[in-house]
């Protein structure tokens, strides 16, 4: 019989087109200890996270090719996207922008100049199961 624990590798894929931002998010999630795949525009992202079945998708709004809301509705139409997490992470503020993205089912909307990046990742690791 094999005692050894199955390690479960938490996972993220960040949706961001800023590559700074990428890459600071990128940085910050693996010395938690994530797996990170990174996209830098919509459409991308779509195709990673139905591919890769991320633990969790740290998702921007303002992208090329596909924003991020119009990613989030393709994302949530597939049977496999429908029950992947996922986290705002944005600029934009508005009420209708933030009630759009919680009708679809993200975990929470984070406004950017809010939230430090060290509050982002202990934001999004309470959404991993």
């Amino acid at each position: 019989m094999d005692n050894k624990q199955q390690v479960i590798v938490k996972s993220i894929l960040i949706i961001e087109d800023d590559p700074m931002l990428q890459k600071m998010y990128k940085t910050k999630f693996e010395s938690e200890g994530f797996l990170v795949w990174t996209a830098s525009d919509g459409e991308t992202g779509l195709n990673m996270a139905l591919a890769q079945r991320p633990s969790i998708v740290l998702l921007d709004i303002m992208m090329p090719k596909l924003s991020g809301m119009d990613m989030l509705i393709k994302l949530r139409a597939d049977l496999t996207g429908k029950t992947i997490p996922v986290v705002m992470l944005t600029n934009l503020s508005q009420q209708e922008e933030v009630d759009l993205a919680m009708q679809l089912g993200v975990k929470e909307y984070l406004v950017k100049a809010n939230n430090t990046p060290g509050e982002v990742v202990e934001k999004v690791k309470k959404h991993i199961q």
